[in-house]
């Protein structure tokens, strides 16, 4: 491997190791399910955790989880997967569950994320994980803070660490100061070639055109996307039209 190329994952994993500790999202003895799915950015984030785990002062323990829903129908390269957990000595677990998604009234998607979660957050109760991890990436939080702008007139997106299930389980993003495009360049040089996205409702989904969005964003600024996501560390409300609190009765 090239110099360069080398540099670069230090890049990228440096930029976990910062997450980790401007976020403070891993204690010593935590036990972390990292939820993959086959496809980049949960398998840069898998790899990068293995990888840092030498760099920290403090044991934490780490699995790969993938949850196959059998009624939606997309891909799931599930020995490509536990070979990649295999060479970094991960153990693999894969679930598989049929649900109902498609119903008339939401879209599948919302369905199959509430799904996976539910999965996903009872099997680390039920075996002792106090962390769920996912690979959001610093585009995700750009795209969801564009959806929640556009569709709900607010501003979110989602937080970098958040309890649930009374405090058993903590989600938590360690990938959220890196970029899709480096995720992409890190999945390559790890000779890994992602799960394809070839979901049948994707077509419909409002996030595809968000993502095309951002595709935009990218040509009119290299730096854009960058910027929108600094941009949320650093409101000031003294130019933005605030309403005033209203005293309580």
């Amino acid at each position: 491997m090239e110099k360069a190329d080398k540099r670069f994952l230090e890049k990228v994993r440096y930029k976990l190791v910062k997450a980790v500790e401007d976020y403070d999202l891993i204690q010593p003895h935590d036990k972390i399910l990292v939820a993959v799915s086959g496809g980049k950015d949960s398998m840069v984030l898998l790899d990068a955790l293995h990888n840092r785990k030498k760099y920290f002062n403090f044991p934490y323990e780490i699995i790969a989880v993938n949850i196959e829903l059998t009624d939606v129908g997309y891909t799931i390269e599930k020995d490509k997967i536990e070979a990649f957990c295999n060479e970094r000595n991960i153990p693999f677990f894969h679930i598989k569950n049929h649900t109902r998604i498609v119903d008339g009234k939401k879209h599948p998607c919302f369905y199959c994320a509430w799904n996976r979660r539910k999965l996903l957050f009872e099997w680390a109760v039920e075996n002792g994980f106090n962390k769920v991890a996912f690979g959001h990436n610093r585009d995700d939080v750009v795209e969801t803070l564009l959806m929640n702008m556009t569709y709900h007139a607010e501003t979110s997106a989602f937080p970098v660490r958040l309890r649930m299930f009374d405090g058993k389980i903590e989600i938590i993003r360690p990938l959220i100061y890196v970029s899709n495009a480096e995720a992409k360049r890190y999945i390559a040089l790890m000779n890994y070639t992602p799960v394809p996205y070839n979901c049948p409702f994707a077509e419909g989904n409002d996030r595809e055109k968000f993502r095309a969005l951002l595709r935009e964003l990218y040509n009119i600024h290299p730096h854009a996307v960058e910027n929108i996501f600094k941009s949320i560390q650093h409101i000031k409300t003294d130019y933005l039209p605030v309403l005033k609190s209203i005293p309580p009765r």
